[in-house]
Order: structure tokens, then C-alpha cells, then sequence
């Protein structure tokens, strides 16, 4: 069954239509309910526990779409719609053998098997006293409708158009390849318990209230480590680290006194050059400690001139990526269809997920193992035949598992990210992976080699602007729904740090200024979440930079003590040209942190 396309797994729509039954979910959130067939006991008394409990209603109060699945044909649809008196969405597969004499050697229903639902006479439970009881009981309530079928040999065999043998299941499916859950009949009229598909479909106890803590989600936390502050250790690994790492205290310091940290090298080796001169030559000291600070400042010069010559040369033969020509942006509808395409169905995510054969989703109750992360270069960012994970894959399964769903380390109700749910169900998130150890002209020196990457990031970030302006949406409130998530998986943990915080920095300015936000994300990113000191989300499992709006909201990110008081001003001013004429208290807040701001600017400048 996997090997097949996943283009083959048609069904068809109450008007004869076929179409792909992953479409029923592509762009959208279903309840996807499998009947066993049309006519069948069950199946009637199903659809009558659905309609009784409002399902389709309760669900389309939340956007979720019922959708019911059946083993019959086309013909048999407007009868049985007349006598359930479902108005719902209804799909029938009609490839099945409904004689029960010879359906056993049979393959069943495609779309049934992709799912895994079980089937075979063992199902049927007909040397179950007690069951058959129940069976009886049931048809003298929703007897079998017999006119759908017809009789064979004698009389007493009934073909239907569709499988005996089959049971059916229910999920929660979307939008995109995602299943929050899976239920699976273990034998003939055993159904999904109604409260519960509802309450995973809409994410929360319609009685208490209460946010549903998914177990992905959760498992994503535990694998990111969101709850504790972490750091690497000399030999490479993650560890949880003893104080928060501040980058405003080591990337923001190393950017801005680059010049004078090497200046003040030269002096320091002078002025260290004239104590020694001063111990050995008595009182001739003096003249020769002066001697030697000149000294020193001119080795100081003429190093500062040599370096500046080679970065120059350096640089020259650097290459820069085109973002317009070398990163081709993804969305989440065009991921799925790219992981169908590509035979790469599973999520390297470590979450408690399994591969659907063919329909690339993954579902709650089976553990997938992490796998080891595979090397490749710039031009083989997916390649149908590398086996494993793809980092488009894992970095919008971690966007719709955790980002787009609710935590209680939040700190608050609703998903992580508030505006994550409404940008996959807008596919307004534009993803792409960036090569950095493709990049031609980088020197063998780590920390110059850095600098390199940080000047090219920088760069890239700085021309994604105008594409990113003309992304769609690109008017009117729905732009603050979308994002462009850039993934760097050439660069480790250990350079995270001193690679993508710098970036972010390096950008920030230029980009309030322009009314747009840089964040930034890895996996030991140790920025604690506004309502809890001790919940850290941006954290992600591989490195990325993500671009996107700035809302009112941000100004929680421009008034951080960390940043020096310079930079907080500049931060503060570009916020209020973008929302300084909202009446909203963000925009009273950023105005009395400038005044604030700027007068502790001019203590200092005094």
C-alpha cells in the first residue's frame, strides 16, 4: 500500500465527482468519520448518535468540518440521505466487492486501508452470543436497508455494494497533514465516543472549559526543553545552564566595540611594555614607557591597517545568496504536497507520532524515533531518494504541534503563538532551508568564518524585505498573519548563539523602522516567555530566523533592560512611527518608555 502515489486514493463526492481524499483536509479541519457502508445497522445508528449529539453544528461554531466516509455507491446516496436525513458532507468509496462470498480474497477499500482500519470476518464477532444480541438489538431499531443490496443464489446472501468485513474509525485531520486524533473500531458498531472527538476537534472541555493539552504538543516541550535555561558545554553538548545567557552582555558588546577592542589590544600592550620598562631601566622609565606606549600604539595602527586590508580582500571573495534567485520559499500546502511527491511521509520531531502510509500525517499513540540528521549540501535540500527527515517537514510540524497549540507554561489561555492557528489556515507562512556551508569564500578561521555568515545573513535578511512586502497578503489586517521562517541547519548549536542572535541584532533596528519584527530562534535560545520567568519559547530544532509584521504587541520586545539605552530609543521611535497615531495603551506605554528612555540618554551624554 505505501508504495503507491498518494494521487491514487480518490474518493467520491455525493455528485459522482472524484477527487483526492487528502484534499478533505488540506486547507481546513475535519472531523473525518468512516461508516462501514451504506444501508449497514451501524451505520445508521452512527449517523442517528451524530445527528442527535448536533455534531455537524457544534463543529461548524468552531470552523470544523463534519465529513462522513462510506463503503456503497452513488446510486445508493439519495435514498439513504432521504431516510437518515444527514445534510452533511458525505464520500463514498465504490471500488470494494460487496459479495460476501468472495470479498475475503479480496484487497478492500484503498482509502480504508491507508487509514489502517481493520477488517476481516473476526470483526463480524458472529461467535459472540452477547454481541449478536446487541447486533439484533440494534437492527430492531435501524433495520438493515436491504432494498440498497440484492440477493444471490438462494435468497439469503445480500451483495452490497460495499464490505461486510470492513469496520470504520474517526479523526481529527488538519488543516494541512496533521492528526490530533485517531480512533479505530475494534469491531463492527463499536463508535467514537462523540465528547471525545469533539473536544479533541476543538481543543478544549466544552463544559469546564479547559484547554486540551495535546500529547504533541507536549512532547514537543519536553524534547525542546522549554523549561529550563540552557547553555553548551566545552564538549559540545546541551546542557541546562546555571543563569540566563544575555546577549546584549557578549554578541551585542562584540558587534558594537569590534575597533576598540583591538585598540585597546595594542594600547594595553604598550602601557604593559612601559612597566616593564620602567621596573628594569629605573629613572630613565619615564621616556621609554612613553616611547613604548607610541610603540605600541603604532604596532596597534599598523595591525589594525593589515586586518582591515585582509577583510577587505576577505570579503571580496565572499559569496552572497541571492534571496530572490537561491531561496525559493515553501508554504505549508505546498510542504505537504512536496512530502507527498518526495516519499519523505515522516516528521523528525521525536513526538509520540506515526507515519500514515501515503498521506504523510502523523497521529497520537505511536513513538517515532529521533534520527540522525543528514548532511547534505545547499542544492539537495529535498531529494527523493534521501530516507529520513526533511527540515521543512520538522520545522512545520513544530509550527502546527506546538506554536499553533495551547500550553499551560504559557502562562496564559490559547496556542503559544496566537497568530500561528490563523496563518496556517491563511497558508500565509512562506518557509525556506539557506545552506550556510555552501556559501563560497569562507576562511577556515571559526570566529572570522562567523563574522562571514553574520555579514551574509545580515545581508540576506535585509534584501528578503521587499519580498516579503510583496508576499501575500500583503494589505489590509491579514498581513500580520503572515511570516517567512528562514531554517540554517548548517549551523550548530554551539554557533547559534554568536551566529543567529548576532544576525538578529544586527537587523533589528533597520527593521522597526520599516514595521517589521526579526526573531530569532535555536535550540538554546534562553528568552523567557512574558507571563512565565521560567518558560523559554524560542526554541526551535534547527536555527532560524523568522520575519514577519510588528503589532502592537512588540512593544513588550523593544523595552528590554538588556539593550543599551541608544539602541532602546532608536527601537522605541521606529515602533511609535508605525502605531504612534493608535489610540491603544502599547502606544501610551512606548511613548512614557521613550520620555524615559531618552532622558537617561542625556544623563549619560552629560
Amino acid at each position: 500500500m505505501a508504495s503507491n502515489p498518494p494521487e491514487v486514493v480518490k474518493i467520491t463526492a455525493a455528485d459522482g465527482t472524484q477527487i483526492p481524499i487528502s484534499s478533505l483536509w488540506k486547507d481546513r479541519k475535519v472531523v473525518l468519520i468512516f461508516l462501514r457502508q451504506l444501508g449497514c445497522r451501524f451505520c445508521r445508528q452512527q449517523v442517528s448518535e451524530i445527528m442527535d449529539f448536533s455534531l455537524k453544528r457544534k463543529l461548524a461554531q468552531h470552523d470544523v468540518v463534519l465529513c462522513l466516509i462510506s463503503l456503497g455507491n452513488v446510486e445508493q446516496v439519495k435514498e439513504w440521505l432521504e431516510v437518515t436525513g444527514y445534510d452533511g458532507e458525505l464520500y463514498i468509496d465504490e471500488s470494494t466487492d460487496g459479495n460476501p462470498m468472495t470479498s475475503p480474497s479480496t484487497p478492500g477499500s484503498l482509502p480504508y486501508a491507508v487509514f489502517r482500519l481493520r477488517r476481516g470476518a473476526e470483526y463480524l464477532r458472529l461467535d459472540d452470543p452477547d454481541a449478536q444480541k446487541k447486533s439484533e438489538a440494534v437492527y430492531a431499531r435501524f433495520p438493515d436497508m436491504e432494498q440498497l443490496g440484492e440477493k444471490a443464489g438462494d435468497g439469503t446472501v445480500t451483495i452490497w455494494p460495499g464490505d461486510v468485513f470492513q469496520t470504520g474509525g474517526a479523526f481529527v485531520l488538519g488543516p494541512g497533514n496533521l492528526c490530533d486524533f485517531a480512533f479505530r473500531s475494534t469491531y463492527a458498531g463499536d463508535h467514537v465516543d462523540l465528547d471525545t472527538i469533539f473536544k479533541y476537534a476543538i481543543g478544549s472541555d466544552p463544559t469546564s472549559g479547559e484547554e486540551l493539552l495535546y500529547e504533541s504538543t507536549d512532547n514537543w516541550f519536553k524534547k525542546m526543553k522549554n523549561d529550563r535555561r540552557l547553555t553548551i558545554s566545552p564538549m559540545g553538548n546541551i546542557v541546562a545552564a546555571g543563569g540566563l545567557v544575555s546577549f546584549s552582555n557578549s554578541v551585542l558588546r562584540a558587534i558594537s566595540s569590534r575597533t576598540s577592542v583591538a585598540l585597546g589590544l595594542g594600547v594595553a600592550a604598550g602601557l604593559a611594555s612601559s612597566a616593564v620598562s620602567r621596573k628594569v631601566n629605573g629613572g630613565s622609565g619615564r621616556r621609554t614607557g612613553v616611547l613604548s606606549a607610541l610603540f605600541g600604539l603604532s604596532v596597534s595602527s599598523l595591525y589594525l591597517a593589515q586586518k582591515t586590508i585582509m577583510n577587505a580582500y576577505i570579503h571580496s571573495k565572499l559569496k552572497y545568496i541571492d534571496a530572490s534567485m537561491e531561496v525559493k520559499l515553501l508554504t505549508p500546502i505546498e510542504i505537504d504536497d512536496k512530502v507527498l511527491e518526495s516519499g519523505l511521509p515522516e516528521c523528525d520531531c521525536g513526538a509520540t507520532m506515526a507515519t500514515m502510509p501515503m498521506l504523510g500525517m502523523r497521529e497520537p499513540g505511536d513513538v517515532v524515533a529521533q534520527k540522525n540528521v543528514i548532511s547534505r549540501s545547499r542544492s539537495q535540500t529535498w531529494v527523493s531518494d534521501i530516507s529520513g527527515s526533511n527540515e521543512f517537514q520538522t520545522i512545520l510540524c513544530y509550527v502546527r504541534e506546538f506554536l499553533a497549540k495551547p500550553h499551560p507554561a504559557v502562562g496564559r489561555g490559547g496556542p503559544v503563538c496566537p497568530f500561528v492557528p490563523t496563518s496556517l489556515k491563511k497558508n500565509s507562512i512562506y518557509m525556506s532551508v539557506v545552506r550556510t556551508n555552501g556559501i563560497k569564500g569562507l576562511i577556515e578561521d571559526v570566529k572570522e568564518r562567523e563574522k562571514q555568515i553574520r555579514k551574509v545573513l545580515a545581508k540576506l535578511l535585509r534584501d528578503f524585505v521587499p519580498i516579503f512586502e510583496g508576499l501575500e497578503p500583503s494589505k489590509g489586517k491579514l498581513r500580520q498573519f503572515k511570516a517567512i521562517i528562514l531554517i540554517f541547519p548548517d549551523i550548530k548549536a554551539n554557533q547559534a548563539h554568536d551566529i543567529i542572535d548576532a544576525v538578529q541584532v544586527l537587523v533589528k533596528e533597520s527593521f522597526v523602522e520599516k514595521g517589521l519584527m526579526c526573531g530569532e530562534f535555536h535550540e538554546t535560545n534562553n528568552a523567557s516567555g512574558l507571563r512565565n520567568p521560567n518558560f523559554f519559547p524560542l526554541r526551535t530544532p534547527y536555527p532560524c530566523l523568522a520575519i514577519r509584521h510588528m503589532v502592537p504587541g512588540d512593544i513588550a520586545f523593544m523595552t528590554l533592560d538588556d539593550y543599551p539605552v541608544k539602541m532602546r530609543v532608536k527601537l522605541l521611535k521606529g515602533f511609535l512611527d508605525v502605531f504612534g497615531e493608535e489610540d491603544k495603551p502599547q502606544v501610551k506605554e512606548a511613548k512614557e518608555k521613550l520620555a524615559a528612555a531618552e532622558l537617561e540618554l542625556l544623563g549619560q551624554e552629560k
